[in-house]
């Protein structure tokens, strides 16, 4: 049995390293190809702005988040959802920088992460795929016949998991054996 955990985060902005924070977390659980319905999704309060640009993107503003729990509250749940996977997340560059510094700021560590599951990374698989084509997240789910148009209309970290896990099966990932 291969357990597979789609993640997403949204952020206040694009770098932890200039004070921007997660703000949400979506994870889907799919076992042997297969979306079992288990999920993890909470909306973190940071205390820090969200920035004009990241709320273009996801419509999340500071006053929705003000009574949220904070990532160290949430920080146990996650790493038992994730515990014994293999995490794919669409840029999964960006997702790992920002959970590393929440980690840190939560007082726990990354090698706790990476000592309980994998990562891979679902946007350099399509680039392999598909060279020199547009491999976001809304491309992708338009060439795999994925509609989209009225559900995604701003970003949401577990809507995207959600899609990416869909688009994943529908590419055929777990029949090929490519992971």
């Amino acid at each position: 049995m291969k357990r597979y955990i789609f993640l997403d985060v949204e952020t206040t902005g694009l770098s932890p390293h200039r004070g921007d924070r997660v703000i949400e977390i979506g994870c889907v659980e799919v076992i042997d190809g297969f979306i079992t319905g288990r999920i993890f999704h909470s909306y973190f309060n940071t205390n820090a702005k969200v920035s004009d640009e990241a709320y273009n993107i996801h419509g999340i503003n500071n006053d929705f988040l003000k009574n949220k729990p904070f990532f160290y509250e949430k920080l146990d749940d996650f790493l038992g959802f994730v515990n014994n996977s293999i995490i794919i997340a669409h840029n999964a560059k960006f997702d790992i920088n920002f959970l590393h510094y929440e980690i840190n700021y939560a007082g726990g560590s990354m090698n706790r992460l990476y000592s309980i599951c994998y990562f891979l990374d679902s946007l350099e698989i399509c680039r392999k795929l598909y060279p020199r084509k547009r491999n976001d997240l809304n491309s992708l789910c338009k060439r795999y016949d994925i509609f989209i148009e009225e559900t995604r209309q701003k970003h949401s970290a577990i809507l995207d998991a959600w899609l990416l896990s869909i688009l994943i099966i529908k590419m055929g990932f777990f029949d090929k054996t490519m992971c």
